[in-house]
């Protein structure tokens, strides 16, 4: 990991730890301990166990956008490159697990090929959180369907958008001469190798495994939800997080802390959650699908770079 990337992660875990203590003390701490102590030990054990399916179901997803670019890898390694890139999950937009790219690029893919990979997994995941942020009209159609459809304009607007197959020489077009032309070629040569994934088979097997995989988190906040005593439906708590996980990204603030928590807690408390219950399953939900991810991810890293080395001692030795 690069030192630029080490400081954006030990950043967003001291104002993550800073905005996570805050909100304990704000809410009052005994009250937030009493609604953690209220979560059994078996729903803990299942929200930890959906989030490492959910990883599982995208890896799946990802081999096969790797393979529809003829390149076939051991799926151990495989695995092990696709987590690495969670350890920059609290990036902006996940840019940092562009940093999977880098592993890629010793088995013969190609940047423009990772980086089209990566670039149509954001865009399927967000329409995958529009279609179950849809599940929250089914309790409050009046108060929360300009917010829904906002969110699908925005999205139905980039996927038409990129799947129009005359924007990448349009792109080479406006950048012919431009100060910033070799942004747009990149740009472009990135979307004629999306365009492989974007194929209507490709595109409803990711998006539909997308609604899979983030609908089993969803499920976890309400395990969450009903445990602390919030009497949430199944479609309620995956909606309320799915808006909260899309309000964090469109603010492109790492890993859209302190967005993603303040949305799902009020959220939380519109539907009949008191402030304490809000923080403590606000807490655990961000801590089992955002930085359980995180930590595999520096897993995955130490692994691979214990493995470096030893490749390169062995080398060394016999030379």
């Amino acid at each position: 990991m690069s030192p630029h990337h080490r400081r954006a992660l030990t950043l967003s875990i001291g104002l993550s730890a800073v905005l996570y203590l805050g909100s304990v003390l704000f809410a009052d701490r005994d009250a937030v301990f009493a609604a953690l102590r209220r979560i059994d030990w078996a729903v803990l054990a299942a929200i930890f166990a959906l989030s490492l399916v959910n990883y599982l179901l995208r890896f799946w997803r990802w081999q096969r956008y790797v393979a529809a670019f003829g390149h076939s890898l051991p799926w151990c390694l495989h695995l092990l490159y696709y987590v690495a890139g969670f350890i920059l999950t609290v990036t902006p937009g996940k840019a940092g697990e562009a940093v999977r790219s880098l592993y890629l690029r010793g088995h013969g893919v190609s940047y423009a090929q990772s980086l089209a990979a990566l670039f149509v997994e954001r865009l399927l995941d967000v329409l995958a959180m529009s279609l179950l942020a849809l599940l929250i009209l089914l309790a409050r159609p009046s108060d929360y369907g300009q917010l829904v459809a906002l969110a699908w304009v925005l999205t139905l607007g980039l996927g038409w958008l990129v799947t129009r197959t005359w924007l990448p020489e349009r792109l080479r077009q406006w950048g012919d001469g431009h100060r910033y032309g070799r942004q747009f070629e990149r740009a472009a040569r990135l979307l004629d190798a999306a365009a492989v994934l974007l194929r209507p088979g490709y595109l409803l097997f990711g998006l539909g495994l997308g609604v899979l995989s983030w609908g089993l988190e969803g499920f976890s906040l309400y395990l969450v939800a009903r445990d602390a005593g919030v009497g949430l439906s199944v479609a309620t708590g995956i909606g309320i997080y799915a808006i909260a996980v899309l309000a964090g990204a469109l603010s492109f603030l790492p890993g859209g802390l302190g967005s993603a928590e303040a949305v799902m807690g009020m959220l939380l408390m519109a539907f009949g959650a008191d402030g304490p219950s809000a923080v403590a399953i606000t807490l655990l939900c961000r801590i089992a699908t955002l930085w359980f991810a995180v930590a595999l991810g520096g897993v995955a890293v130490g692994i691979l770079s214990i493995g470096g080395r030893q490749l390169d001692a062995e080398k060394n030795q016999g030379s």
